[in-house]
């Protein structure tokens, strides 16, 4: 560990010279604090002011309490505009409320008794109608449990949809359409606190599809609350989409165009209306074209070397919409109801040449693949919503009701045909093969949420009930005599069902600078897999406590600490024996015995006046599944299978600041130094790995011009050499560009951004499984140029209602 504290001394260097300005606080001084504070507690009279602001903002507004003494807390609005300050001691205070874009307004008050106020904001100005940037707020806030990018603050935002957007955000990857964050795998996606339900594959599509005007912020949680499905080891990324609060019609289209090897298209359209009591809402989205991704990898058996290259071109044709209506009977209550569908049609043309080198230089074997695979996935999805406002203090019961259905119908015909190292072909090496499966998942859910604020807390409880039935048919066939003959020994069916019933509560508590916010989430499981030669089931009860703590320290500092228990269920696919052949000797299937994995995360962290901030984590992740290769030396056999092998403890220290030198200029920057140790539960592979690890990235902003209609924007990131569970990762990185322009009273914007101007986004990698080593080299065509429109009309005013249906884990599981 010396060299762990070595290079934390070093990271955090700059960032203790930048405190020196900060008068410190000795072990001594937060002792006498703390006494004090206990004393005072315990010596008088503790009272309540909360209050309500109008009118309702989508940004927090900043409420300021202080009185002649110097007392100052901070606190700030809710979504509803309420604020509330617990265990105030009765005398003389002033009030003070600021908000981008609004008048700051100054109440004083007499405090005797616990008081509830309500005051109206005046405007200062005229919101911008598309894009509102404005360089006094930062692009980055952090709150008690997530980290917010506040998109309507972002340049790189316009003509950018919310799949291109999180690759811009610090601290988020995307790698083949796959979004991760730093020094951890895969992260699960929320649509407005919602799980989004898709494949990897609709899930990048319906998130190609959101344009990121219209997107309010993107939240990273990487502790959630009790609240949210314990589902996911890596935390949560929420894209919070704005809302509706005014009458009228309001609709946008867009086209894109962009162009890789080939050229993709795109289209989208929403409209939305609002009427008294009604409000109507839909969206359609269209995507067709080809991607040219390139995978390459080596085998080391101890006498040859296989090296095998997969030239492939992925044809899709996506189409998805939804349609929904909100009702509201009466004030107090809100009646929702949603319908939304998608489908992908795809087919791949597949050449994959495998060579085969002898120890000796020189080729032994030859073996071509010409595959074609066809696959046709289509899911629907219905929420009924209910929200029932209790009192004007904020209690409020929420219940939602979920159905989903997914269907996935995959077929793959491939052919292999075997040369001699001299070119000359190997007699009766051709055969033919077909690989088919058939998946149906049914997922209902029932949710409710109950919001219970009081003078000197907030309580909020849950429970949910889901039930997740899944049915897999797999199929292996070789031709012989011009037709397939099914191989009963590589045919299977697999059906899986799993329910689990969840119960919550959290507490939420000010003291003074002290927020506190505490929860429990218990959640009882199960299962049942049958196939034709295996049965498993089990049931158990796991508990996911959850603990976060802030202080406000004088008006510029913030320390915070959480801690989160969570587990990560495999997605259905990964559950799903279904095999996907290269060729005879290799092919990649599920695992219908997979089981959960459980994650610790605790974070410390540290901002100084919005600018700068700098997190410590440690995470620990036992019966952790990942893809592992196995290969068999004396067959040559290759099977890619999913296994729960891997014991993990990663040590995360990350700086963000965000800078603005000039008016017309923003700069984020962003730097992770992690050090990782895996070690693994399995004899196939090596005992363990450990090592250090970083990334960099710059997000830079600028303004051209006076009339802000002219934008541009300079991204670049840095993926040092590190690990990931037992792969050693190489170096990667990316450069990208992008120009935009608004038009015709900023209704019409023009977007032109270009991504991977480098072509040195390469996904490369190195593994050792019986002690035969594998490396791989994979490049997914992120080299493209593209060309977005949109046009926005109608009443501008017009936001989209927050809708938040309760099937959010399990239907995040069938990606």
């Amino acid at each position: 560990m010396d060299e762990l504290t070595h290079l934390l001394m070093l990271a955090f260097g700059g960032h203790l010279l930048f405190l020196k300005k900060i008068k410190r606080f000795s072990a001594i001084g937060l002792f006498l604090f703390t006494t004090q504070f206990l004393l005072a507690n315990n010596s008088f009279a503790q009272y309540k002011i909360q209050g309500i602001l109008a009118p309702e903002t989508e940004a927090p507004i900043s409420v300021t309490l202080k009185n002649s003494a110097g007392f100052l807390v901070l606190t700030k609005t809710d979504s509803q505009g309420k604020f509330s300050f617990t265990n105030v001691s009765k005398g003389n205070y002033m009030l003070v409320f600021s908000a981008v874009n609004f008048k700051t307004m100054q109440s004083v008050l007499a405090l005797k008794s616990d008081t509830t106020i309500s005051l109206s904001l005046t405007k200062t100005s005229i919101d911008l109608q598309d894009v509102n940037i404005n360089y006094k707020k930062g692009v980055i806030e952090r709150k008690i449990d997530r980290t917010v990018f506040n998109v309507d603050r972002s340049i790189a935002a316009i003509g950018t949809d919310a799949l291109e957007l999180m690759a811009k955000i610090p601290g988020v990857r995307v790698v083949n359409d796959r979004v991760s964050l730093i020094g951890k795998a895969g992260v699960n996606i929320m649509i407005n606190d919602k799980l989004t339900p898709l494949t990897e594959d609709d899930l990048a599509n319906y998130l190609r599809s959101i344009p990121a005007d219209q997107i309010s912020k993107i939240e990273l949680i990487s502790n959630p609350a009790a609240k949210y499905d314990a589902q996911g080891n890596n935390g949560l990324i929420n894209i919070v989409l704005k809302k509706n609060v005014a009458e009228g019609f309001k609709g946008a289209a867009n086209l894109g165009l962009t162009q890789a090897i080939y050229p993709t298209g795109s289209a989208a359209g929403n409209l939305s209306f609002k009427k008294d009591k009604i409000t109507l809402f839909t969206n359609f989205n269209f995507r067709k074209g080809s991607s040219v991704p390139l995978e390459q990898s080596n085998v080391y058996y101890p006498n040859q070397t296989w090296n095998v290259v997969n030239k492939d071109r992925n044809f899709r044709v996506m189409p998805s919409g939804q349609i929904g209506m909100d009702y509201q009977p009466a004030k107090n209550t809100l009646i929702g109801l949603s319908y939304n569908s998608g489908q992908t049609n795809f087919h791949s043309e597949e050449h994959i040449k495998t060579t085969v080198f002898n120890k000796i230089p020189g080729i032994d074997s030859v073996l071509n693949s010409e595959a074609n695979a066809k696959m046709k996935s289509n899911y629907h999805a219905a929420n009924l919503y209910l929200k029932q406002s209790i009192d004007s203090l904020g209690k409020q019961l929420t219940i939602n009701a979920d159905w989903f259905k997914y269907t996935d119908d995959k077929q793959r015909f491939f052919d292999n045909t075997s040369y001699e190292g001299t070119g000359q072909m190997i007699p009766n090496s051709f055969a033919q093969y077909l690989s088919s499966s058939l998946q149906h998942i049914d997922l209902y859910t029932l949710k409710a949420d109950l919001e219970l604020p009081y003078k000197t807390f907030n309580l909020s409880m849950g429970t949910k009930v889901s039930f997740v039935k899944n049915e897999s048919e797999v199929s292996f066939f070789k031709k012989a005599n011009g037709i397939y003959e099914v191989d009963a020994s590589q045919s299977n069916q697999f059906n899986y069902s799993e329910n689990t019933q969840a119960l919550y509560l959290n507490l939420n508590k000010t003291i003074r600078k002290w927020d506190f916010q505490a929860g429990l989430r218990a959640e009882y499981t199960q299962t049942a897999g049958v196939s034709l030669d295996a049965t498993t089931s089990t049931d158990y009860l796991r508990w996911f406590p959850t603990l976060f703590m802030v202080y406000h320290w004088r008006e510029k500092n913030e320390f915070s600490l959480n801690y989160g228990r969570r587990i990560n269920r495999p997605a259905y696919k990964k559950l799903n024996p279904f095999r996907w052949y290269t060729n005879q000797f290799s092919y990649a299937e599920g695992n219908p015995f997979l089981q959960p994995s459980y994650n610790n995360n605790i974070e410390l962290a540290h901002t100084y006046a919005r600018v700068f901030t700098s997190t410590i984590s440690f995470s620990n992740t036992n019966n952790g599944f990942n893809d592992l290769n196995f290969t068999e030396p004396n067959t040559n056999i290759q099977i890619l299978k999913p296994v729960n092998l891997i014991t993990s403890y990663h040590y995360q220290l990350s700086n963000t600041m965000v800078l603005n030198p000039f008016q017309w200029l923003e700069s984020m920057y962003q730097l992770d130094v992690f050090y990782t140790r895996s070690k693994s539960a399995i004899e196939q592979t090596i005992p363990g790995l450990n090592g250090f690890g970083a990334y960099f990235s710059t997000l830079n902003q600028l303004v051209l011009n006076k009339s802000k209609t002219l934008m541009a924007d300079v991204n670049f990131w840095y993926q040092f050499p590190g690990i990931n569970g037992l792969n050693q990762m190489k170096s990667q990185y990316s450069l990208d560009i992008g120009v935009k322009k608004l038009l015709l009273a900023k209704k019409l914007q023009v977007a032109l951004n270009a991504s991977d101007l480098l072509k040195s986004q390469k996904d490369r990698y190195t593994a050792v499984v019986n002690n035969i080593r594998q490396e791989y080299k994979n490049y997914y065509d992120s080299q493209y140029l593209r060309l977005t429109i949109r046009y926005n009309f109608g009443n501008e005013k017009m936001k989209q209602q927050v809708r938040k249906p309760g099937n959010e884990e399990e239907r995040q599981r069938s990606n």
